[in-house]
């Protein structure tokens, strides 16, 4: 490793699977670490904390905004980077969060300070989202540098200054994620899935947004015509959005067709095991999962208007109205399984994560010379 990389502390909650922790996670294995080394301030364990260890990464750990309240994590936030003045670029991926982070960063005259918007909108109840309101209206008056995954999610965080935020695509590796028999048969043998059964599958944080719930009742009314078909539930959430989801499918009778699964590090097996992908997510900063699926051949059917159309890198998406009804959405899906499906071409480079780390490496390495 390099005697002396440029290090850049990320601050993000939790480094676990969800589509952040995903993009930074990609960014981290395919960076040259010689010349840039990623350290993470968290809150909290994730799944991908012995990788990062194992690539040379350091994971900080500290109270949320949540836990302790404005005053003390702030508190908190500024003696860890008074101790850890090793850090000159602090690249926040908190949303609105990332206010009082810029804030702390400023008042300590840390040089490069970076706000990431990853989303279009707050799902909170009304006091937190004005809470959370308040927050981000600290960002502009004290980071440096703008990132958003998309044009929307920038329009949303940074508001009059969208215009000057850097769009960085959530990117992943392509080849990782192309479609592998011998990972459909490995995946489909362990869990008990027939060659002939079509596996429905959804990936996400168990939450609002990304609206299993609905999820489960378009599987409902596709199992009306389809017998043959189980669905897989990837991710977590909090413990009450987990016993809705799990009463929802008691109430539906799919107790024995629907297979609820924690996040995977391999998570990339498991497209090759889907025959289709549902994505009826209430709104997305960009939906990461829907480029990963579509990058493993899957036919894609997600939610219209709410979900930016940049994430259309194939023809093997199907946008639907949330206004629609289950019935409407199960039957846009084909009534069979996709198991002789070929690896397709990407249309678009702009998510291939070699493109992506380029624009990342110049940027950091852009900014270090400027204060030289």
């Amino acid at each position: 490793m390099k005697e002396n990389p440029i290090k850049v502390l990320h601050i993000v909650r939790y480094l676990g699977q969800g589509g952040i922790q995903n993009l930074l996670l990609n960014l981290y294995r395919n960076i040259d670490r010689n010349k840039i080394q990623f350290d993470f301030l968290v809150c909290s364990e994730g799944v991908f904390d012995e990788e990062v260890k194992k690539l040379g990464g350091k994971i900080h750990r500290m109270h949320y905004i949540t836990q302790v309240g404005e005053l003390r994590y702030k508190k908190e936030l500024k003696e860890f980077l008074l101790n850890h003045k090793e850090y000159k670029i602090v690249h926040s991926h908190l949303n609105e969060v990332s206010g009082p982070v810029m804030q702390v960063c400023k008042s300590i005259n840390i040089p490069v300070r970076i706000a990431h918007s990853h989303n279009i909108r707050n799902s909170n109840k009304i006091l937190q989202k004005l809470y959370k309101m308040y927050l981000k209206t600290k960002i502009n008056d004290n980071a440096t540098d703008l990132f958003a995954c998309s044009k929307e999610a920038a329009k949303w965080l940074f508001k009059e200054k969208s215009e000057q935020a850097i769009i960085l695509n959530n990117a992943i590796d392509m080849e990782r994620f192309e479609f592998s028999e011998e990972d459909r048969n490995s995946i489909r043998d362990e869990l008990g899935i027939e060659k002939e059964c079509t596996v429905i599958g959804n990936i996400g944080k168990i939450s609002d947004q990304k609206n299993q719930l609905f999820v489960l009742e378009v599987f409902k009314e596709y199992r009306e015509k389809n017998k043959n078909s189980i669905l897989i539930l990837i991710g977590e959430g909090k413990e009450e959005e987990e016993e809705k989801v799990k009463q929802k499918i008691k109430k539906l009778e799919l107790d024995n067709f629907v297979i609820k699964m924690k996040p995977i590090k391999q998570i990339e097996k498991y497209y090759s095991a889907f025959d289709y992908f549902l994505f009826p997510s209430k709104y997305e900063g960009l939906g990461m999962v829907l480029i990963e699926a579509q990058a493993s051949g899957l036919k894609c059917f997600a939610s219209d208007i709410v979900i930016p159309k940049t994430t259309k890198i194939t023809e093997n998406i199907t946008y639907i109205d949330l206004n629609q009804l289950p019935f409407q959405w199960a039957e846009q899906i084909p009534n069979d399984n996709c198991y002789e499906r070929a690896n397709i071409k990407i249309e678009k480079d702009s998510y291939d994560i070699k493109k992506i780390v380029k624009q990342l490496e110049e940027f950091y390495e852009n900014k270090m010379k400027n204060l030289e």
